[in-house]
């Protein structure tokens, strides 16, 4: 087991290479750069001055060059800064030489975006799992019929229609929710509790949506692991002992219905880093999702290879933890070979 754990984490330092590689190449196969980006808002821009500007952020280097001074400096953790005006850090906050701190763009959003996602995730996950168990106890029947037409609505709605949607309705024509930002003008203002319900109505809309368009397929997955797992043998053997009802189903046939869960868990990891752009973008949250989605559009590529290599090293991460958890779960694991992927 040990040795399995200490192989896996060294193969992904070449795996993250050449995932931060291949992205490196791919992002810079777009056309444009930064430099035609400042040049669109300002039309005295010169032809010298953008020569100027790639040469400050080595935009005039060979790609494979440029690729070795971004992880010469990403061994250090060190994102650099943003090509965008501000100049600020990516990654780290730092302090100039007056005392004065500048927080690191990724350092701002990232909490924003686990707020939102975690919160989304759980709240899934808590419907998701029973709703699931009733459709596969139920199965056929008009529980279960109820629950798989709610799984196709939920499928078949656009995160994006239904944000618009909700905004509208719950915002214009019942403004009983923020549609915008995420606090309101006065929220200096506020004492503790009034900021934590200011908080909390901003935050409901852009966290409940992506979280109604995650439970149709998280419920459709613990449905087909039950049903699985109440046809094998093991099941049949307890309910023969006497077991209870409800012992079998939550304590044997849930537990191993949700194996399958938690590799889907284990690589929702990096979105829940990497944010919902969509989400973040109509509701103007500032997280992950949209930082990500301007950076793009403004080739600011210390910033999207931040984020993308943050993304993939949690989702290798993710991965393997999904395989520690599969043998927490599954006994039959720990006495043997861990399963190689």
């Amino acid at each position: 087991m040990l040795n399995y754990l200490i192989r896996r984490v060294l193969w992904m330092v070449p795996m993250l290479i050449g995932i931060s590689l291949i992205s490196f190449f791919i992002m810079h196969l777009a056309p444009g750069d930064i430099t035609s980006s400042e040049a669109a808002f300002d039309p005295k821009s010169s032809e010298e001055s953008r020569q100027k500007l790639r040469e400050l952020y080595h935009l005039d280097k060979p790609i494979i060059v440029q690729y070795g001074l971004w992880l010469q400096r990403m061994v250090h953790l060190d994102f650099g800064h943003s090509f965008a005006s501000h100049q600020k850090p990516v990654f780290w906050a730092e302090t100039d030489k007056e005392g004065n701190t500048t927080p690191g763009m990724i350092q701002e959003a990232l909490p924003i975006t686990l707020l939102m996602n975690i919160v989304g995730l759980l709240l899934t996950l808590t419907l998701a799992v029973p709703l699931g168990v009733i459709a596969a106890k139920k199965y056929g029947q008009w529980p279960d019929r109820s629950i798989t037409l709610f799984n196709f609505i939920g499928f078949s709605i656009p995160g994006f229609w239904l944000s618009l949607l909700l905004m509208y309705w719950l915002g214009v024509i019942h403004p009983w929710f923020p549609i915008s930002g995420l606090h309101s003008l006065n929220y200096a203002q506020l004492d503790a509790w009034q900021k934590c319900q200011d908080l909390f109505m901003h935050l409901f809309l852009p966290v409940v949506i992506p979280a109604i368009t995650g439970l149709a397929g998280v419920t459709m997955f613990v449905k087909n692991g039950m049903l699985d797992v109440l046809s094998q043998d093991f099941v049949t053997t307890a309910r023969a002992k006497g077991l209870s009802d409800r012992t079998v189903t939550y304590r044997h046939a849930l537990r191993n219905a949700l194996l399958p869960l938690i590799t889907l868990i284990g690589l929702s990891l990096p979105g829940l880093i990497g944010g919902s752009v969509i989400a973040e973008t109509i509701f103007a949250i500032p997280g992950m999702g949209k930082l990500f989605y301007e950076a793009v559009m403004m080739r600011d590529f210390p910033v999207v290879m931040g984020i993308l290599t943050i993304g993939s090293a949690l989702t290798l991460m993710g991965n393997l933890l999904a395989d520690l958890t599969y043998a927490w779960a599954d006994p039959r694991l720990r006495r043997g070979v861990m399963p190689q992927r």
